[in-house]
């Protein structure tokens, strides 16, 4: 009998009643023009090819062939360009630098090493013997974003032996590499082998500053805010330790070191020390006027937000405004200390409402009603500070703690004091003028 193509589910007390069920599996799958394959996405067959390809040797005749059509690095590394990099500056000595890289012994189909496998690239610093030899050398002779293939001897790669039995004896190696980018870290040592003689001349020292400068400013990149903040302090210690000779000397060593107390603030700000960047900004105070820098200005009107000091850290910030009208970052700066310190006078309202015993609204929306009795307190207020013989004005009993706010608010803005008393086992409250020393009467 002609079976028919099952699409729908059986009911098991069809298979389990009285005449049963006869199944047959046929390997004719599509003889009704019909594909039954499951609707998930797994993923194309090319997406897979594609990221096979990545892996797989590109070069499948003799490195002597490839080698041909190369031009010589060094003895033992070959090179041919696949893709121009940018500039012309080449990877320095002591650079750190960061590459992408698939590599291929010999005759073999797969990659026995791989960044694109991995998903991460490799980073490493020159001269550091952080990575084979012939691999350093090869990226030595590239520039940033440049792709390039090289035949690499085993000669400074594995050598004779090789590493038995994934390595073998005298294995070349062909190596397809990205160099995504190099930094220069400078050198941590620099200032530390300076002999005795060399620490007092600001020739010699200026140079070695620079070059610590820049490793401070490696670490800082890499999030490594303590190691910069030693090198930093280093830079300035040797710098302000030796002797100028000229007044031109005086004014580089100076300006060299406000931007070494400014790198300071910016790491201390970063760590949330705002007590150690207010103290890098005074330095800087002391060698120059600060109201002509306003990186220096930002740091520590932020330092001084942190700190609570609300008032002044606004003055900070808005003088660095003026100098960079344009500036995005002061102006972010600016809205955060302004939604902090309306949320600390708040913060600060709520406790004086607490203390003074008084019961807080949940609504909190200005009503017609507040916005009358903001009108009709101003005018008291104007009234009692114009008279000269009135030194109190006791509020009435009874007031919100929204209307609280307003009196106090009102109380700053006429400059007179709002006090708590106690008669009777009752609270009052009492507006009252402050003495000429500036305190009020209790």
């Amino acid at each position: 009998m002609e079976g028919s193509v099952l699409k729908e589910a059986l009911n098991i007390s069809d298979l389990l009643g009285e005449h049963g069920a006869q199944f047959q599996i046929s390997t004719k799958y599509n003889d009704h023009g019909e594909e039954f394959f499951m609707e998930d996405d797994y993923g194309s067959a090319d997406e897979d090819e594609d990221a096979h390809r990545k892996i797989m040797n590109p070069w499948d005749r003799s490195f002597d062939e490839l080698r041909a059509q190369m031009f010589m690095v060094s003895e033992f590394v070959y090179k041919r360009i696949t893709k121009q990099g940018v500039g012309d500056e080449l990877v320095p000595d002591r650079a750190r630098v960061t590459i992408d890289y698939n590599a291929y012994f010999e005759g073999e189909t797969y990659a026995f090493d791989s960044t694109s496998m991995r998903g991460e690239y490799k980073t490493f610093t020159i001269g550091k013997s952080e990575v084979l030899q012939g691999l350093e050398e090869a990226v030595q002779s590239m520039k940033p974003s440049e792709e390039a293939q090289f035949v690499i001897g085993y000669q400074v790669l594995f050598g004779e032996l090789g590493c038995k039995p994934r390595i073998k004896p005298k294995a070349d190696a062909l190596f397809i590499v990205k160099l995504v980018s190099f930094t220069d870290p400078g050198d941590a040592d620099a200032l530390d082998n300076l002999t005795q003689e060399e620490k007092t001349s600001y020739a010699v020292v200026k140079d070695k500053v620079a070059d610590t400068r820049t490793h401070a400013k490696d670490y800082f990149k890499r999030n490594m805010v303590a190691n910069a903040i030693n090198d930093y302090h280093k830079a300035v210690n040797y710098l302000e330790g030796c002797h100028v000779k000229n007044e031109e000397e005086q004014k580089e060593q100076t300006e060299t070191l406000i931007a070494l107390y400014t790198s300071l603030a910016v790491c201390y700000n970063k760590k949330d020390n705002p007590r150690r960047t207010c103290s890098m900004i005074n330095e800087i105070r002391r060698l120059g006027n600060i109201d002509r820098m306003s990186r220096a200005l930002f740091h520590e009107g932020r330092a001084l937000m942190n700190l609570g000091e609300y008032e002044r850290a606004k003055t900070s910030l808005l003088k660095a405004q003026r100098l960079e009208a344009t500036n995005k970052d002061i102006v972010k700066e600016l809205k955060i200390l302004n939604e902090r310190w309306e949320k600390h006078r708040q913060e600060e309202r709520s406790i004086c409402a607490r203390a003074f015993g008084l019961k807080e609204r949940k609504d909190e929306r200005q009503t017609e009603e507040q916005v009358k009795f903001t009108n009709t307190m101003k005018k008291n207020l104007e009234e009692f500070v114009a008279d000269e013989k009135s030194k109190q004005f006791t509020l009435p009993e009874g007031l919100t703690t929204k209307e609280m706010d307003i009196v106090q608010d009102l109380a700053d803005e006429f400059d007179v004091k709002l006090n708590l008393y106690k008669e009777s086992s009752k609270d009052f409250y009492r507006l009252e003028k402050k003495k000429a020393g500036g305190e009020g009467e209790q």
